[in-house]
């Protein structure tokens, strides 16, 4: 479990770097995830999880930002194991 929390710890360190809050909620199991509030995207990730819920959570998030343009591109590919980033970053 350990590199699971090492890989959700760095993957929030990194959308953190590049724009994206990062809110850590007891969600209750209400889904988490990533949202736009005017122009900020927020990320919320459900404390009331497991981390690998959470991972499952973050994971399926952010895999859906193209990393390519951004300085992590390579790392955020590796981390969330990306064939192919679709959607535009934010």
């Amino acid at each position: 479990m350990q590199g699971t929390v090492d890989r959700l710890e760095r993957v929030l360190a990194i959308a953190l770097e590049e724009g994206i809050q990062v809110r850590r909620e007891w969600l209750r199991g209400v889904r988490g995830g990533l949202v736009r509030v005017g122009r900020s995207p927020i990320l919320f990730v459900d404390d009331s999880l497991g981390v690998p819920e959470q991972w499952d959570q973050v994971r399926a998030a952010l895999a859906q930002l193209d990393w390519s343009e951004t300085p992590f591109g390579e790392e955020m590919a590796r981390l969330l194991e990306l064939a192919s980033p679709s959607v535009p970053a934010l």
